[in-house]
Formats: structure tokens, sequence, C-alpha cells
């Protein structure tokens, strides 16, 4: 078992210097104009791919607080009208209890 192992690992390990090894040859026969422009391509899709990510994420964050803000007023209406002695409503921060205005 362990023997196989120790093949498998070399085996794997031997697959790797081969990869990088034929990389290396492959970029030294490329010119340095070829590569640069590679690279530039490079950059230009993972700038996009990372615009598309930030984009997508921000959209999903708005899109969780609109309805985190729903539900939350939601629940604050319901609650006016079903109150229960034993919540403190005024330790939330989002309620604030004011004065009753009194017309006599």
């Amino acid at each position: 078992m362990r023997n196989r192992r120790s093949q498998r690992t070399e085996k794997i390990q031997q697959q790797n210097i081969d990869t990088r090894v034929s990389m290396a040859q492959l970029r030294e026969e490329q010119s340095k104009d070829t590569r640069a422009e590679r690279n530039e391509v490079i950059r230009l899709e993972q700038r996009q791919s990372r615009r598309f990510t930030v984009n997508r994420r921000r959209t999903n964050d708005q899109q969780r607080q609109q309805v985190h803000r729903a539900f939350t007023s939601d629940s604050f209406l319901r609650l006016a009208f079903q109150y229960e002695s034993e919540i403190e409503y005024y330790a939330h921060s989002k309620v604030v209890i004011g004065a009753i205005d009194k017309d006599t």
C-alpha cells in the first residue's frame, strides 16, 4: 500500500517537473512581444472578471438589504398592533419611543 502511494507521489512529482520544463521551454520560444501581449490579455480578462464579480456581489448585497429592510419594516408594523409586555421594545436600536401629544 505504501509502495503504491510512493509510486503515485513520485509519478505526480515527475509530471509536475515535466510540466514546468515544458512551460519554461514554451516561454523561451515566445518572443517578448508575444508574451507581453498575452500577459496584457490575461490582465484585461482578470480585470473584467473581477468587475463582473464585484458588480454581482454588490447587486446581491443591495437586494439582500432591501429584503431585510422591508421585512424589518413589516415586522415593526405588526408589532404596533401585537404588543407583548415581556419584550423590551425600548432596547431595540430601531425603536424610538417618543412623548404622547395630548390635545386638550
